[in-house]
């Protein structure tokens, strides 16, 4: 279970991303949409990284995580050799919380270290390679590759979904998605 919860936090580091976007949406003739939301979206990724993640002498903010998801997000994950397939309240509590409290975890932080968003009007998917510190950050604990799928809603881009996998000696993550 301790396994399963390495889901993504708080990346604090913006970082510079590759962004491909449809004809249509950067000419303002051509759609209704407006010109590509690659800010909005690299925020709308970034605050989910950070309600997950909290700092040493600070308690985990569990009742602010659904903020950034839809009610119906799935977070899907494949360590093993089946997908574990949650709803972001079932990731909350109890997964992530029984996690968190019971492996005494006193700090937990995730940097995105590599990040390729791709946007067709009010949809978009990003690629982000991280790494997770537990309790320190003088050592890496994982690395591993997450697939974020977001929408455009009413109040803002939202995550709708996140499928991660995690770096291990039968699965190294490619240099593609270690380069911006």
């Amino acid at each position: 279970m301790k396994a399963l919860i390495f889901l993504i936090a708080g990346s604090f580091v913006l970082c510079s991303c590759t962004s491909h976007h449809n004809e249509a949406a950067t000419d303002s003739s051509k759609s209704t949409y407006s010109l590509p939301d690659d800010s909005a979206i690299t925020k709308a990724v970034h605050d989910a990284y950070s309600a997950i993640s909290f700092k040493k002498g600070e308690k985990p903010r569990y009742n602010e995580i659904k903020n950034y998801f839809i009610p119906q997000a799935q977070l899907i994950n494949y360590r093993s050799d089946t997908a574990q397939v949650t709803s972001i309240g079932q990731f909350i509590d109890p997964l992530y919380k029984q996690f968190i409290e019971g492996n005494h975890i006193s700090m937990f932080y995730e940097e995105e270290i590599f990040c390729r968003t791709e946007q067709f009007g009010r949809v978009a998917h990003r690629i982000s390679t991280y790494k997770t510190y537990l309790n320190t950050m003088d050592t890496v604990a994982e690395r591993g590759v997450n697939s974020f799928q977001l929408i455009k809603t009413k109040d803002g881009w939202k995550v709708s979904s996140i499928i991660w996998d995690v770096e291990k000696p039968s699965l190294k993550i490619p240099g593609y998605y270690l380069k911006n």
